[in-house]
């Protein structure tokens, strides 16, 4: 038996996002019990608040937009949970990888670093010095991993955002950057809540985007079916 499970974040306003973004709004439009014929709402949210995929075009100029990218791009039949739980400014490696021996079959690796058990109960610290992929081991899953398609955290940024500052954002261009390497680029899922998986086993995932024409992510919900 199996059954299918939510790695992402429910969307309301005021929920957590990174400092400095836009604060998620929904406003009622109309609403029954003041006399309107239906219940309507206008959401107002930045395109990297909460649970979401950087499409290409988030880093490159010439990269695809979220609508552009194709949708089998986000199935995945090999999913693997990578537990690497990490404190402040910590980095996952290639030796944590390796440590893996399904890591060559993966399509979507999901990253535990355990810091999505902050989010709800201390977001300063969820927010702020949070783990990140390594540069060398971003590099290592887009030149030795040929069958990855996808990355997801369970932290606000895929990368180190102060070393990101240093070195042009590689970790984000390692993954996205479909000519220096020659190669389609890997997704990036950010702030993904991967409790649902914990000592389960995966066996398949998918998401699907909202398709916003030549822009550069999309909130987004990412569906795990797991061994029951």
């Amino acid at each position: 038996m199996s059954k299918f499970v939510e790695i992402g974040y429910p969307i309301y306003e005021g929920m957590p996002i990174f400092p400095g973004l836009p604060e998620v709004k929904l406003d009622p439009r109309e609403r029954l019990i003041k006399g309107d014929e239906w219940n309507g709402s206008v959401l107002s949210i930045y395109l990297h608040a909460g649970t979401h995929v950087d499409a290409p075009w988030h880093h490159l100029n010439n990269g695809k937009g979220i609508d552009a990218v194709p949708i089998e791009d986000f199935i995945y039949r090999s999913p693997l949970l990578i537990d690497c739980p990490l404190g402040p400014n910590g980095f996952i490696t290639i030796n944590m990888l390796e440590e893996y021996e399904e890591l060559n079959e993966a399509d979507i690796l999901i990253f535990n670093t355990s810091y999505w058990k902050h989010r709800d109960t201390d977001f300063e610290k969820y927010a702020n010095n949070f783990p990140a992929v390594s540069s060398e081991a971003a590099e290592y899953i887009r030149t030795k991993l040929p069958n990855c398609k996808a990355v997801a955290i369970d932290t606000l940024s895929i990368e180190n955002l102060a070393e990101a500052k240093r070195n042009g954002y590689f970790v984000h261009h390692a993954f996205l950057d479909h000519e220096k390497y020659k190669e389609p680029t890997m997704l990036i899922y950010e702030d993904i809540n991967p409790a649902p998986l914990v000592g389960k086993k995966l066996i398949s995932a998918f998401a699907a985007p909202l398709r916003i024409k030549d822009h550069d992510a999309s909130i987004i919900n990412v569906i795990v079916e797991i061994e029951d």
